[in-house]
């Protein structure tokens, strides 16, 4: 794996990370902190008038020299550090490191929410940090308990949009930076109530910098729905379920379009995939690996998302399963959002589980 940490990076987090380049802190704040102590300074390149310089006696070029249009970002700690190849300052608008530490002082303002890590990758192209969301740092999704980061990132070098997101994988690294840029750029923007995520992407065009005010509004929305999402899920586990209603609500989630008068008329009236899904689903249901209890109707969402999250796709292919289930556009992905609404919608939840044990009556 890659960390790319290069000679002018630093990386600052409260615990370790896999590559073990870090200096550990045991309390890092945004006032105080690896990206404070430089700034990326925008420098106007020049090239000499007629492309002719004449050298003088001591080795050193003169002549006259006029703006070539283009800018080259510098450190403010050493103007021999370059970031990034020169750029055009009509198309690309860079967010100082001043600027995205206090968009993210904006978002998170209020809250309690611990700073874990902050730095740089790729000699100061690419920046980045990372909060442990206070009251969600262990939270039962998925069938499992999980830690969540809301996470921001910026690159200075053109090579990624400034973006936030909330994910599973915390800063450490370009690879982990890499991973929650790819969630991004495949999802500009996701606040859906149904798991909380967010995935927010924008441009470094002219306008970026007006538009950070309500950038950090709509991240501070945001982890409020996720918190929503919390407070659901615990709701969910107060709502006893066995494994009979269980499996009435996996019969009746996988034969959604069908009626149960079209049905009678069939050989088959559920078909032997949605019987084998519907017995893995009910498995994983009370499985205590996967961190499931088989007591709850969060424990049905835990085995519906763990299986659509790792096993829907049925082949070797992991890369396949990832896009089914992390992206929109993927069928697994979904499917759980599907399930999570027929959950939390007690009207929609009866009726799935009504449907599924008139189905079961007719195998």
């Amino acid at each position: 794996m890659a960390h790319r940490k290069e000679q002018f990076d630093v990386i600052e987090t409260t615990k370790p990370t896999w590559h073990g380049l870090e200096i550990l802190r045991e309390n890092i704040t945004l006032q105080d902190n690896c990206l404070r102590r430089f700034e990326i300074v925008p420098t106007e390149l020049y090239i000499p008038v007629n492309n002719q310089l004449i050298e003088d006696g001591d080795g050193n070029f003169v002549g006259s020299f006029k703006k070539d249009g283009t800018v080259r970002l510098v450190c403010s700690d050493n103007p021999e550090i370059k970031i990034g190849q020169p750029y055009n300052p009509e198309t690309f608008v860079p967010i100082t490191n001043e600027a995205f530490l206090d968009l993210i002082d904006r978002s998170c303002a209020g809250t309690n929410h611990k700073l874990v890590s902050i730095g740089s990758v790729r000699n100061r192209g690419r920046i980045f940090a990372s909060f442990e969301l206070t009251g969600l740092e262990q939270f039962r999704t998925a069938g499992r308990i999980i830690s969540a980061y809301l996470n921001f990132g910026n690159g200075h070098d053109k090579s990624s949009v400034l973006w936030v997101n909330t994910s599973q994988i915390w800063g450490q690294c370009d690879n982990c930076f890499g991973f929650n840029l790819h969630q991004v750029e495949n999802k500009a923007e996701n606040t859906d109530s149904s798991n909380g995520d967010i995935r927010l992407g924008r441009r470094h065009t002219k306008n970026l910098k007006i538009e950070l005010p309500a950038i950090a509004d709509l991240i501070d929305r945001a982890i409020g729905v996720q918190a929503e999402f919390q407070i659901q899920m615990d709701l969910l586990a107060k709502i006893p379920c066995d494994k009979q209603v269980m499996e009435n609500f996996t019969v009746g989630y996988l034969t959604r379009d069908v009626k149960v008068e079209d049905a009678q008329e069939k050989e088959n009236p559920v078909s032997t995939r949605a019987l084998n899904i519907s017995n893995r689903l009910v498995e994983l249901f009370s499985d205590p690996d996967r961190g499931n209890t088989g007591e709850n109707m969060a424990d049905v969402f835990g085995a519906f998302t763990d299986y659509y999250s790792h096993e829907s796709s049925g082949g070797e292919d992991k890369m396949k399963q990832i896009v089914s289930s992390e992206f929109s556009n993927g069928a697994a992905w979904q499917r759980k959002h599907e399930v999570w609404g027929r959950l939390n919608n007690p009207e929609v939840r009866d009726e799935t589980i009504e449907h599924g044990k008139e189905m079961l009556a007719l195998v």
